[in-house]
């Protein structure tokens, strides 16, 4: 319910508070959280009855002149968070307070759930509290329900994201937002972190990058397939090959058999992955089969970088060292393979956590479930900021010290609290609104008046006639803001108008061939949007908001192309300042596979799901990625650059300088050989292999159906890794019809790790040559 929401909110920022001070007067929560004197008393005598704050007695310390004041700290019944983790090696359990402090800490061998519930009861009897979140992983699946075993919720994670979480958290991970965490033990699994959110993928599936096929004569992997990464640079495949030319004579193992890796993962006798480590250190062999490795995995994370553009990778496990020649040899392949400015921005270190990873990342995952974790975020996003769904007169206004007045914050909570009832309702009693919200009579009489005032909201006439004195009626005010999304492309701009509900109005489309200057292209873009708009009674206003779709990678921070992109036309300046230079307005600028992708998830075939992939098949390849229901640009803008994955050491030539890139295999070139024999055939064009293909030519609709297997060859490893549910196959290859987006799916069924070709569906994208446009008006709403 909404008042208990906004109860909720208030106790959370307020322990937040508390936390983060270490010790707090009650007027110290007043100006941290902007409630009301009265509020805050009264969550202090709360949370005081249940244990969760403790107030000292006053002691006057001469820092202040009058009363002296008490002091708030967290109390006993405060409590705090379990993590566990069960691998191989046994079952480790950890308890911290909500500041973060391990308060208790276990191991046993066992693997049993009977084993973990004892060692969970014995942190809590030591530390006391309430356990406000549990969350384990499990590097096989438990023999039973966790949760059910346990008697509470359990939040379950592989091992490789609470790993990650534990890097972020404490580690070489700190204060990066994109990160791919790789763990080389018995398997290689990965972790992502997109934008700071932990990615599941759309069936939980995400990460195995294992499974992304190497070698398809290699051998038999545990998933059924051949070639697996894992089956070739996974620990036990590389202690295998060590022991190759070694074996016993390697050294004395540290145990009598086969010797368990920290990571799980059963060495031959007399190999361990330390001696391994230590050998590779003096001896040119070992060293050799390290690095070998360490090229197999840097090939796969070299496509990560090019399609899904982490800032950061961390390498983790038992045969990883920081200055090792598996991190080295990934370093090297990351530079051959990936393009310059990734690789250049792409960050490879060795993880620092060891084998506490896991449990840290459990703990630091609890913590941001608690009350105090929630308040924090809250406090940190919103305590000096208005609503986003109010206008910016109605922002809470600071003091002359920049602090928040008591009150502001809570009247801006229950603003938004009412804006969200309209938006759910639609017209509604003010009656209904006091009911629904169970906020107070006046108090919503108060705010309906100021949302009308700042025009957000609206009287209007009664949805039905009742009995007695009449409520009157509100609605959210329709917004009169134009909504502009602006296309940039080879051949023109495209140019859509909406309203303020993003339904569209009128388009236009400028034809315009692409120079090798693209800026006058943008500003003529800009002016036949200002024209197209007079010729249809509008004008740029100050609620007119603008979006350009580009064909190239933007930074998402500074709005900029970066100073090495692929194509020239498209480097080292930001187009948004063009644009906005014709129009006289700011306007936010994204690359057009993640708007197509963005429009085809909300308004074409993918609509509804919330992680989505977005293949354009044509010559200029490219893809957008939907994760969460949000646009991934990447660290650096570069993710969905499938058009420059490496397919073949010995390939064409490709714009971008290198050789065996995928979009050379795409171009009308290297389709002559189809048109060459044809009367009157000239140089070979996109428009004529297509007009073949449309006209029922077996040979060009076979090679298109090829084309498509090998896009989705190419693309094999993000989608392994990635897990969408849905992946759209748009761009001009799919105009004569199904061809290459058939090929697309028989490759992804084909190739991907069974657990995402599972998951995944693909489809033809809908929306033509608007995706992006429409894109550009949904990134606006």
């Amino acid at each position: 319910m909404p008042g208990r929401r906004v109860h909720v909110v208030r106790r959370d920022l307020l322990l937040a508070a508390v936390r983060e001070a270490g010790r707090s007067t009650r007027a110290d929560l007043v100006r941290r959280t902007g409630m009301a004197r009265m509020t805050v008393d009264g969550l202090v005598t709360e949370l005081l009855g249940a244990g969760l704050l403790s107030e000292d007695e006053a002691v006057a310390d001469g820092a202040r002149a009058g009363r002296p004041a008490r002091s708030l700290t967290l109390g006993p019944a405060a409590g705090g968070v379990v993590g566990a983790l069960v691998t191989t090696e046994g079952v480790r359990v950890a308890l911290a307070d909500l500041t973060g402090v391990i308060r208790a800490e276990r191991h046993h061998p066992d693997t049993g759930l009977d084993t973990l519930a004892a060692l969970i009861a014995e942190c809590e009897a030591q530390t006391g509290g309430r356990t406000w979140a549990t969350v384990a992983a499990f590097a096989s699946p438990p023999d039973g329900d966790p949760g059910t075993r346990l008697g509470r919720p359990v939040i379950v994670r592989t091992v490789a994201e609470l790993s990650l979480l534990g890097e972020v958290g404490y580690g070489a991970a700190a204060g990066h937002t994109d990160v791919c965490y790789l763990r080389v033990g018995t398997g290689i699994d990965c972790g992502l972190l997109l934008g700071g959110v932990l990615h599941h993928g759309a069936t939980g599936a995400a990460g195995q990058i294992g499974h992304v096929q190497i070698d398809e004569i290699g051998p038999f992997c545990r998933c059924g397939h051949r070639g697996c990464l894992e089956t070739i640079a996974s620990t036990p495949a590389i202690l295998t090959a060590i022991t190759t030319p070694y074996g016993a004579a390697a050294g004395p193992p540290a145990i009598p058999t086969a010797v368990a890796t920290p990571s799980g993962a059963a060495g031959p006798p007399g190999i361990t992955a330390a001696r391994a480590v230590a050998l590779a250190r003096h001896d040119a062999a070992a060293e050799r089969v390290l690095a070998d490795a360490g090229r197999m995995i840097g090939r796969v994370v070299a496509d990560l970088a090019n399609t899904i553009n982490p800032g950061l990778v961390v390498l983790d496990g038992p045969l990883i060292e920081p200055d090792g020649p598996i991190v080295a040899a990934v370093r090297e392949s990351v530079q051959r393979y990936a393009q310059p400015e990734v690789a250049a921005a792409t960050g490879i270190v060795a993880g620092t956590l060891g084998a506490r990873a896991g449990l840290l990342g459990a703990l630091f995952a609890g913590l941001r479930a608690t009350p105090t974790g929630r308040g924090s975020r809250t406090l940190a996003r919103s305590a000096l900021t208005a609503p986003t769904v109010l206008p910016a007169a109605s922002s809470i206004a600071a003091g002359p010290s920049g602090v928040v007045p008591p009150g502001a914050h809570e009247r801006a909570v229950r603003r938004e609290i009412i804006v969200d009832a309209l938006r759910g309702s639609g017209p509604a009693a003010r009656s209904d609104l006091v009911k629904s919200t169970r906020l107070p009579r006046a108090a919503v009489a108060d705010l309906l008046a100021g949302l009308v005032r700042d025009g957000v909201a609206e009287r209007c006439a009664p949805a039905e006639i009742r009995p007695g004195r009449p409520s009157p009626y509100f609605r959210l005010v329709r917004s009169p803001a134009l909504l502009v999304g602006i296309d940039i492309g080879g051949f023109g701009a495209r140019v859509i108008v909406a309203d303020g509900a993003g339904q569209v109005r009128y388009d236009g489309f400028l034809p315009s061939p692409l120079s090798g200057d693209a800026r006058p292209l943008m500003r003529a873009a800009a002016g036949f949007a200002r024209d197209l708009m007079g010729e249809h009674g509008d004008r740029p206003g100050p609620q007119t908001r603008v979006a350009v779709s580009v064909p190239a990678p933007v930074h998402p921070v500074t709005g900029r192309f970066g100073e090495r992109s692929v194509l020239p036309m498209f480097s080292g300046y930001a187009p948004g300042d063009d644009v906005a230079a014709v129009l006289g307005h700011p306007v936010r600028v994204i690359n057009n596979g993640h708007l197509a992708a963005l429009a085809e998830a909300r308004r074409g075939a993918a609509r509804g799901a919330r992680d989505v992939l977005y293949l354009s098949a044509d010559q200029y390849a490219g893809a957008g990625l939907i994760t969460g229901g949000r646009m991934h640009p990447g660290a650096i803008g570069y993710a969905g650059e499938v058009g420059h994955l490496h397919v073949r050491e010995v390939g064409p030539f490709c714009a971008c300088g290198r050789r065996g890139c995928l979009t050379p295999f795409l171009s009308p070139a290297h389709f002559a050989a189809l048109s060459d024999q044809r009367p009157g055939a000239g140089p070979p064009t996109e428009d004529h292999l297509l007009g073949l293909a449309a006209s029922g030519d077996r040979p060009v609709q076979r090679a298109l159906r090829d084309a498509g297997r090998l896009i989705g060859r190419t693309v094999t490893p993000l989608v392994t890794v990635f897990n969408p549910a849905v992946v759209v196959v748009g761009g001009r290859f799919t105009e004569p019809g199904v061809f290459v987006v058939d090929g697309v799916r028989e490759s992804l069924l084909r190739h991907c790790s069974p657990a995402a070709a599972a998951a995944i569906t693909v489809v033809p994208a809908v929306l033509g040559r608007d995706a992006e446009a429409l894109g550009a008006i949904e990134s606006l709403l």
